[in-house]
């Protein structure tokens, strides 16, 4: 299946479909050889019989799985799925989606056979092979379910049901928020029939900021880490990590400054269109400026503040820069496999989330990293938190550099640690010779000011955070409770070339099961590298 696997993403459906050909019948032979009315009448007989059938069985799933799963699977053109000329074809995306549900049921239904078998019956070679095709099956179910997922949420997303509108924010890593910056430029996109336009664009001050209530209202716990400036303030509504949150607050201000339904909400950033156009190539914009892989990070969250000082010219700039990015990317260049690696990518690290309105469709991506949402336990993973939100008022984050360090002590009483280092990268020099444009109006120039959030595991409970060795005292930090978690956040003041350590400890529950350790982090303008040292305790310790 691994052939046809990669031709399919390599869009090279007719060595896809070959393979699949090839592949089933072999697999045909060997299920015929296997199933006849003689090799069932031995399966009776005390020690062979079992693996006689076992045999049989094994044929049969293979030849399914070829038939019935592959087959299926290499008649999907991933080309369908990008645009051509600004549309995407719903009716390719619903026979994507047909094929991955048959495929899905296939193996699924195939799992259950084998599982069915006497395992411990088998003799060596019989064993053996089991086992493999037993990891085989897994595998193709750990590959088709999500992809099942994408697929079911597809064929509406693209306006197979009726139009859609999509409001697209463009957060701005340079000026940080809990998942990843500034909502700076924002798009609405409508999709009917497949067909996609940019039928609005605004930036964050179109907006009735600085607000003197929420305007809806908030989570307790949310304001109580965050401040009631999430919903005060455009710009803020990203702080949290929970992009739901997020999304019901955005869309909010939306609804009261323009009154269009919105459908859904997307969230990605400048380091996300990077790897795009890797894939794509590059964009040239209305500026003459050339937009590639190397210099879109550069470029859009920090040349253009040099380059336009003023707010109203940022706007400008970023408005136009939006609509040449879309143009080129609704038409149709680029490969699809690099696309596709692309917006993965993008989603491990966090840089493209969506929240759709529709509740059967959040129940479909439930879980997923494209949702936003943080982990609700720690059955599979343990997963640790830690948010970077500027409170400098400027661009200056684009010199920010984070490295984290988790740890999982389970062997006894569960303690979970993470160690977090802020660099700023930038020397004093050139640190004070920079534009107000970018170093913000409230600091000396070049100087940072962060509200750190750092997040412990589900059920667990905050015990101390220390900056640089030195404990932080309950006077200054916050202290609460969010999405079932201990939060912590402490303010870090970095000035050119300074390091600083934030060490936060939290205490798990003795009873809980506790899953791989994870971390979560906001998306940087450079990666951030993820140090993990989960315990050395076996489960039974």
């Amino acid at each position: 299946m691994s052939g046809v696997q990669e031709s399919v993403l390599a869009g090279d459906v007719d060595t896809a479909r070959s393979q699949a050909a090839e592949l089933s019948g072999a697999t045909a032979r060997s299920r015929e050889l296997t199933d006849d009315a003689l090799w069932r009448s031995l399966e009776w007989i005390p020690v062979a019989g079992p693996n006689l059938e076992a045999v049989r069985t094994a044929a049969a799933v293979v030849d399914d799985i070829a038939v019935e799963a592959i087959t299926p699977v290499s008649s999907i053109s991933v080309d369908s799925l990008k645009p051509q000329d600004g549309r995407i074809d719903p009716q390719a995306v619903i026979g994507i989606q047909s094929a991955v549900d048959q495929a899905v049921e296939t193996v699924n239904d195939s799992a259950t056979r084998l599982d069915a078998l006497d395992h411990d019956a088998f003799i060596g070679p019989v064993a053996g092979g089991v086992e493999r095709l037993d990891t085989a099956v897994a595998s193709a179910q750990e590959l088709l379910v999500p992809a099942q997922k994408v697929a079911a949420v597809l064929p509406p997303a693209v306006g197979s049901e009726g139009p859609r509108n999509y409001l697209v924010l463009f957060q701005n890593n340079a000026e940080a928020r809990g998942t990843g910056g500034n909502p700076a430029s924002i798009l609405l996109i409508n999709v009917t029939d497949g067909r996609i336009e940019i039928t609005q664009q605004a930036a964050s001050t179109d907006f009735e900021n600085g607000r003197d209530n929420p305007i809806i209202p908030l989570n307790p716990e949310t304001e109580n880490l965050y401040g009631d400036k999430i919903g005060r303030w455009m710009q803020d509504v990203t702080l949290t990590p929970d992009f739901p949150e997020t999304a019901e607050i955005i869309s909010a201000f939306w609804d009261e400054s323009f009154g269009t339904p919105v459908d859904g909400v997307i969230s990605f950033d400048p380091v996300a269109l990077s790897y795009l156009l890797d894939a794509t190539g590059p964009v040239t914009l209305e500026t003459g400026d050339e937009l590639r892989a190397d210099n879109a990070v550069p470029l859009l969250l920090n040349e253009a503040y040099l380059r336009y000082p003023l707010q109203q010219q940022q706007d400008a700039f970023f408005a136009a820069a939006a609509g040449s990015i879309f143009s080129a990317l609704t038409g149709g260049g680029g490969d699809t496999r690099g696309i596709v690696n692309a917006l993965v990518k993008a989603t491990d690290e966090g840089r493209l989330m969506y929240v759709p309105n529709s509740e059967s469709e959040r129940e479909i991506i439930k879980g997923t990293r494209i949702e936003g949402k943080l982990p609700v336990d720690n059955t599979e993973k343990t997963m640790m938190g830690v948010y970077v939100n500027d409170v400098t008022g400027s661009k200056m984050d684009y010199y920010l550099d984070a490295d984290i360090r988790a740890t999982a002590d389970t062997c006894a009483a569960p303690v979970f640690t993470s160690s977090t280092t802020l660099t700023s990268t930038i020397g004093f020099a050139d640190a004070r010779s920079l534009p107000k444009s970018i170093g913000g109006p409230n600091y000396t120039r070049g100087d940072m000011g962060t509200d750190l959030v750092l997040y412990g595991p589900v059920g667990a409970s905050f015990r101390t955070v220390a900056i640089d060795g030195v404990e932080v005292p309950a006077s200054n930090m916050t202290v609460g409770t969010h999405l079932g978690r201990p939060a912590v956040k402490v303010f870090i003041y970095s000035e050119p070339g300074s390091q600083h350590t934030i060490d936060a400890v939290f205490d798990g529950a003795p009873d809980q099961a506790y899953g791989e350790l994870v971390v979560q982090h906001t998306p940087m303008v450079r990666p951030t590298p993820v140090e993990l040292t989960p315990s050395g305790c076996s489960p039974e310790q």
